[in-house]
């Protein structure tokens, strides 16, 4: 069996494990006496080569904090959504209550008759059909929990853009290699 951890063969001198060559006495030849300030001299390619691969390194940087922020986007609107969906019933009318409200108005009612009292006396039932039976409280916690779904989803529509943008941005920076 073959030692996989010892290879056989030429050692490149100036290459990192990401197989860059950073020898660039090897990859781009001399200038000529007088011309290392020109247009083409060496420097500006060896420039063009360590801007491009600075610019990659920062937009991966940027995508992987984008993705990062883009998991817990979802994650947290995953969350609250569960938590509007309890707490939106709170809003609703509490027909429980207000038909507790009219059965008691109606056996008070049916006392009255029953003991010769006036109708007039039975004080009137608070709550009717289509009555509010939530409290302000309810009414504000829905609105945070509205407004932090909302942001939730604003900012994972924001990164998805944003790394559309970068992606755009790296095929500008540095373009494909022609086939």
């Amino acid at each position: 069996m073959p030692d996989l951890l010892h290879t056989s063969g030429p050692k490149n001198v100036g290459t990192v494990p990401g197989g860059r060559n950073y020898d660039y006495t090897k990859i781009y030849g001399p200038d000529k006496p007088g011309e290392e300030a020109k247009e083409n001299a060496r420097i500006w390619n060896i420039y063009l080569d360590e801007a491009e691969n600075y610019d990659a390194d920062i937009i991966q940087g940027f995508r992987d904090i984008m993705d990062g922020l883009l998991v817990f986007a979802a994650l947290f609107s995953a969350v609250v959504t569960t938590f509007v969906a309890q707490s939106s019933q709170s809003l609703q009318p509490d027909n429980e209550q207000i038909m507790a409200s009219l059965f008691y108005e109606n056996n008070q009612l049916l006392r009255a008759s029953g003991n010769k009292t006036a109708m007039n006396a039975v004080p009137a039932s608070s709550l009717v059909p289509g009555s509010q039976t939530h409290t302000s409280i309810d009414v504000w916690v829905n609105g945070l929990f509205f407004t932090s779904l909302s942001l939730s989803l604003s900012t994972a529509l924001l990164t998805v853009l944003a790394k559309q943008w970068i992606q755009v941005c790296k095929l500008i920076l540095i373009p494909c290699s022609p086939i």
